[in-house]
């Protein structure tokens, strides 16, 4: 199962990189227009670009910053599935274990009464063989 977290991980880094990339390059292309509307804002005082371009940074970071918590939260909830499934896993790898080696002990037990009743049947054989001999002998 560690391929399993190492997968998880590795969809989350994926993620998270992915999540940087699309903040920083967002952070970049938003940063010409408020430079501009800053300069026009010295011309035209009726509103606050400065006070805009907070609101925008504040409404992105906190979309960032949730995007990585729902990727956090993502990752733990894999994590405690696979967890769960490794816990499955070894419980049914043990119970296979014991089904196995019980089984070679009762294979064991059948194979030596095997055996014995071979050897039984192979005297019985031999017992048989020998009155025919005698009886060929007698015969001749």
């Amino acid at each position: 199962m560690s391929k399993i977290r190492d997968y998880q991980q590795q969809v989350q880094d994926v993620i998270e990189k992915g999540i940087n990339t699309v903040e920083k390059q967002h952070k970049t292309l938003a940063e010409r227009p408020f430079e501009l509307a800053e300069k026009v804002e010295k011309q035209a005082k009726s509103y606050s670009v400065t006070s805009v371009r907070a609101k925008h940074d504040d409404y992105a970071n906190t979309a960032y910053e949730t995007l990585r918590v729902w990727n956090q939260r993502l990752g733990d909830y894999a994590n405690s599935l696979i967890s769960r499934f490794d816990r499955e896993a070894a419980q049914v790898e043990q119970k296979s274990t014991e089904s196995a080696q019980a089984s070679g002990q009762t294979s064991g037990q059948k194979k030596s009464a095997s055996s014995a009743s071979k050897q039984s049947s192979g005297a019985k054989k031999g017992t048989g063989g020998a009155k025919k001999q005698a009886e060929s002998q007698a015969s001749a």
